[in-house]
């Protein structure tokens, strides 16, 4: 949950008051919308402290099947957990004027990892490579972030299985990488100085979340973060939703799921120049975490 869901959840009763048709938080949005632009930032505090609070309360009350898909995972581990997943960015993006779309900052963000272990594995992804790119409607993409990770040992039994995942995607070996790869904690203080927030704000980053890609992303961040002892909130928003919602602004409609996964699945960028990183482009390596980002 995010502090405009917080901020809106409250303004229910308000507008049933004054007969407004609303029975849930996402029919209050279009109402609450406003008035959370003119909100000062001392009041948004107060709702992102409200919807921290929530989100570590509720990371204990998961279902059945998301425990089972998370099981093994460090998202239990309090000091570990620096990423709030938000599937709905239309509760974070507010434009009041058009001109605020083009101007605002988006960052796309992607780990890829050799293959994916088990559920009953502590270790279920084995980052080793991570993208961003900081990116405009205005101006294009601004600046582009880019590291091979050093990973960790694959558990035992699993070093083939890893291994054959990274021949068949990114090529990245296992072990005897010739090229520098950066720690955990290089990682993530290198990212956070890339993004730069303000003060008490949390980085946003929009990643591929309807491929699910999205739990691959989230899982290594919070791994980083709990072996690095580094902890930062994070957003982590579905850029499906964002195209959804800069479609909806635009066109004044809301396009097919089909459309939006066509598009951003567009190959046509694969073999650019300056799409992937030095090392993915001179083996002539589609799967690039940063060509990734660029292509969306």
């Amino acid at each position: 949950r995010s502090a405009f869901y917080c901020f809106a959840r409250e303004q229910l009763p308000g507008l049933r008051g004054r007969g407004v048709p609303v029975s849930r938080v996402v029919d209050a949005i279009p109402y609450c919308s406003q008035a959370w632009a003119l909100l000062p930032k001392e009041e948004r505090i107060i709702y992102m402290e409200m919807a921290h609070k929530e989100n570590r309360k509720n990371g204990s009350q998961k279902t059945v099947t998301e425990v089972k898909a998370e099981r093994g995972t460090p998202f239990n581990v309090v000091a570990a957990v620096v990423v709030n997943t938000i599937m709905n960015v239309a509760q974070l993006i507010i434009w009041v004027q058009v001109e605020a779309v083009t101007a605002d900052i988006f960052y796309f963000l992607n780990i890829y990892s050799h293959g994916k272990l088990p559920s009953h594995c502590e270790q279920r992804f084995l980052p080793c490579e991570i993208g961003c790119v900081k990116f405009s409607l205005q101006d294009g993409i601004i600046a582009d972030f880019h590291h091979f990770i050093d990973p960790e040992v694959p558990p035992c039994g699993f070093r083939y299985h890893c291994q054959a995942a990274s021949d068949a995607t990114h090529k990245i070996p296992v072990s005897g990488f010739h090229l520098p790869c950066a720690s955990y904690a290089v990682v993530l203080q290198e990212l956070l100085d890339f993004v730069q927030p303000a003060r008490d704000a949390q980085p946003q980053f929009y990643c591929r979340v309807w491929s699910k890609p999205e739990f691959r992303v989230s899982w290594c961040l919070n791994r980083m973060a709990s072996q690095t002892g580094i902890v930062k909130h994070l957003e982590l928003l579905a850029v499906e939703d964002l195209v959804t919602e800069l479609y909806r602004k635009k066109y004044k409609e809301e396009p097919s799921k089909t459309w939006v996964c066509r598009e951003l699945d567009v190959f046509l960028w694969d073999f650019c120049s300056n799409t992937r990183c030095k090392w993915h482009e001179e083996n002539d390596i589609v799967c690039c975490a940063l060509a990734s980002c660029k292509k969306i």
